[in-house]
């Protein structure tokens, strides 16, 4: 009985030990870390002003990036919505399913009838009304078939058919080192002329422009949004709950040019120690860090402050741009029993105070 009680003993003592160590293990997870700084994508080339107003001067205009080029065949892509190779339909040769080489190049070039096909054969596809050009690619195989403003369509000799395809528009971008994601949406601005492409799963937008031989790809500017604005200590605070703004506040907005009117209003946050500032157009945010008042500018706002490049800082309008803001951070398995681990403390604390508020009052009732 005894070997069993110190066996017993031992085994308690070891897991009340792991269960230690396994604790202090998961309360020294690091912090989750802060997700990134919001961006906006700039819609059109438009001005970085040194000021939140139209009447500010220009410290300079965005600038899209050229990337790379294409071969114009990718109209197709644009023009249709679709920027996947997708096979559209197929059609038999008949009477030129004997011909072979040039003879076949001949015949498919200038004795179909392109455009009525299409129509017959697609829904929301049309080649247009123009004298076609046939782009060999494997001489009685395989050719490229475009139109006059160079929209392009692969055919494929299948036995006695042919298989017309659109072009792979996507892979042009994954061989160009910029993949595109499965969330696409793209937007005619200019018909024949000028494209949009919105990446929502990568967060990002490109501008096909029709050049003079190619389409031209740009990547559109994404600058970081300057939220933070600045700091200061926490003697504002007082002021700030009583609805007022000190002169330590008013003197820092005005050191970033962005005065505030006499029509300024200030709401207070419902945990007390934060504040909103609405002064329309603009937007800001107040809260209380580590003994200090730090302002943000709210998202809201409908001038955004952002960098443009390292040497300039300033604001652009918002209806501009879109505006991306980075998912939140994910935690790790060990941070979220971390998450868990100090509910549970609190938990157990509010009990133990229960406990002994209760205690102390049965001790003055029984006195």
């Amino acid at each position: 009985m005894k070997a069993f009680l110190k066996s017993l003993t031992f085994g308690i003592l070891f897991i009340l030990a792991a269960g230690f160590g396994i604790a202090v293990y998961i309360l020294q997870a690091p912090p989750v870390e802060q997700k990134n700084t919001p961006k906006l994508q700039i819609h059109t080339r438009t001005a970085v002003r040194g000021r939140p107003t139209l009447n500010s001067k220009p410290l300079a205009y965005t600038k899209d990036v050229y990337r790379f080029n294409l071969d114009r065949r990718y109209i197709s892509n644009l023009n249709s919505d679709r920027l996947e190779g997708e096979h559209l339909f197929s059609a038999a040769l008949t009477h030129r399913a004997k011909l072979k080489g040039k003879d076949l190049d001949n015949a498919l070039e200038k004795g179909i009838n392109w455009e009525k096909m299409f129509v017959n054969m697609t829904t929301d596809i049309r080649f247009g009304p123009s004298t076609p050009t046939l782009e060999i690619l494997l001489s009685g195989e395989e050719w490229v078939l475009k139109n006059a403003p160079g929209a392009g369509y692969i055919v494929v000799k299948t036995g006695h058919q042919i298989d017309v395809f659109l072009p792979d528009l996507k892979d042009a971008f994954d061989k160009n080192g910029l993949p595109l994601s499965t969330d696409l949406e793209v937007s005619t601005a200019k018909t024949n002329s000028r494209w949009i492409i919105t990446d929502k799963g990568q967060q990002q937008t490109y501008r096909i422009e029709n050049g003079t031989e190619k389409l031209n790809v740009y990547q559109q500017s994404k600058p970081e949004i300057l939220t933070f604005l600045f700091q200061v200590g926490s003697a504002s605070q007082t002021a700030l709950a009583e609805g007022k703004l000190t002169q330590e506040l008013r003197r820092e907005f005005e050191a970033l040019k962005i005065p505030l009117s006499r029509k300024t209003q200030i709401s207070i946050g419902k945990d007390g120690a934060s504040w909103q500032i609405t002064d329309t157009p603009l937007k800001y945010n107040i809260r209380n860090e580590n003994e200090h008042l730090k302002v943000y500018l709210d998202l809201n706002s409908t001038w955004l402050r952002i960098q443009a490049s390292d040497a300039i800082k300033g604001w652009v309008q918002k209806d501009r741009g879109t505006i991306f803001e980075p998912p939140p951070p994910i935690p790790s398995s060990r941070q979220r029993a971390k998450q868990r681990l100090l509910v549970l403390i609190e938990t157990g604390k509010e009990k133990i105070g229960i406990f002994d508020d209760e205690s102390q009052t049965q001790n003055t009732a029984s006195r």
